[in-house]
């Protein structure tokens, strides 16, 4: 009788214990959403911020969101399924474009996987992402997180090259031409209106209204330069692909 419920006992032990283990409770999204994510302190101060710049730049100029989770253990959980779950709850790409993308590690369990928005599955289809992390594995082997995925993100890069673009980024760039040919403009109407004689004031006034319209111009790329934060979209289909180290 006693072997029997020490049996019963061992195996509700073991129950209980897969039980907790398959439990990993997703954080609630932060007011503003970085694109690095270290719940475990692998990378440095300095190599966040670099990583940061470099994928908010990206961000800037595709609109696609890249964000990367790393933390001690998955508890149990699937690599995949928790990425696209984390993916959905913190809506990670643009509205209607679901472009992002998420790369989780786990430390503890040498593990990598990176799944894809919806609208990102058919540039970086199933096969594409599994190069990435076969690409990837060797550096994680030697422990060297931060250039991992430095390298991952730069294959991400190289696949969406042309993809994507953000709009406003368009818009900024089309504003800079037109106002460099009205400062043209401004300079040639002056030059005719005041002739050759008052040249040196016709300068000056043109370079009073450039320096304001420059001027205005900077504090317009000031407010545009702010980094709200990724989220909004969301929608991952559960397309690409995970792997040990």
């Amino acid at each position: 009788m006693k072997k029997i419920i020490q049996s019963i006992l061992i195996i509700l032990i073991y129950f209980c214990s897969n039980l907790v283990q398959g439990q990993f409770n997703i954080p609630e999204a932060p007011k503003k959403i970085y694109p690095i994510q270290d719940y475990v302190g692998v990378l440095s101060q300095k190599q966040i911020e670099k990583l940061n710049q470099k994928l908010i730049s990206y961000y800037k100029t595709t609109s696609t969101e890249i964000l990367v989770f790393i933390i001690q253990d998955l508890h149990g959980e699937d690599p995949n399924l928790l990425a696209s779950q984390w993916g959905e709850k913190w809506k990670i790409g643009k509205f209607y474009k679901n472009n992002g993308i998420i790369i989780l590690l786990s430390i503890h369990d040498k593990k990598i996987s990176i799944q894809n928005g919806y609208g990102i599955e058919p540039y970086i289809t199933d096969f594409l992402t599994i190069k990435i992390i076969k690409k990837v594995k060797p550096i994680l082997k030697k422990n060297l997180y931060y250039q991992a995925i430095d390298c991952g993100t730069q294959e991400i890069f190289k696949i969406l090259k042309n993809k994507y673009h953000n709009q406003k980024e368009q818009n900024n760039k089309n504003f800079s031409i037109w106002n460099l040919l009205t400062y043209v403009s401004i300079f040639l109407i002056m030059f005719y209106l005041f002739g050759i004689k008052k040249t040196n004031v016709s300068l000056l006034n043109t370079l009073f209204i450039t320096n304001f319209l420059f001027r205005n111009q900077n504090s317009y790329h000031d407010r545009d330069d702010n980094f709200d934060g990724f989220g909004g979209g969301g929608n991952f289909g559960g397309g690409g692909g995970n792997s040990n180290w």
